[in-house]
């Protein structure tokens, strides 16, 4: 099985696309942010391309909205399932732990 570190580079939440939400993140993000759920949506959430479902708004440039400076996600014990399942569900080149 592959291990996986985490370097802290932030590229996979500035890798171009979209971090789908279920209802569960939608929850989980509201109450983490203390909002609710129509207040998240409303602040941090667009439509989505496949027009089915939210997505987290981009800051510009393309990063994620959560993604802070120092290159730590501002919701990081919320994020979404998408973002929990890096990089055993899906990849993104460039990122540093995966290309040794």
């Amino acid at each position: 099985m592959e291990t996986f570190a985490c370097q802290a580079c932030g590229t996979c939440c500035r890798w171009s696309g979209h971090v789908l939400l279920t209802e569960a993140d939608l929850t989980a993000l509201a109450r983490h942010l203390g909002l609710t759920e129509d207040e998240f949506i409303q602040r941090h959430t667009t439509l989505a391309a496949n027009r089915a479902q939210l997505t987290l708004l981009d800051q510009p440039g393309g990063a994620c909205c959560f993604l802070e400076a120092d290159n730590r996600c501002r919701v990081y014990s919320a994020r979404p399932r998408q973002c929990r399942d890096f990089p055993h569900a899906w990849r993104v080149s460039g990122c540093p732990a995966l290309s040794r």
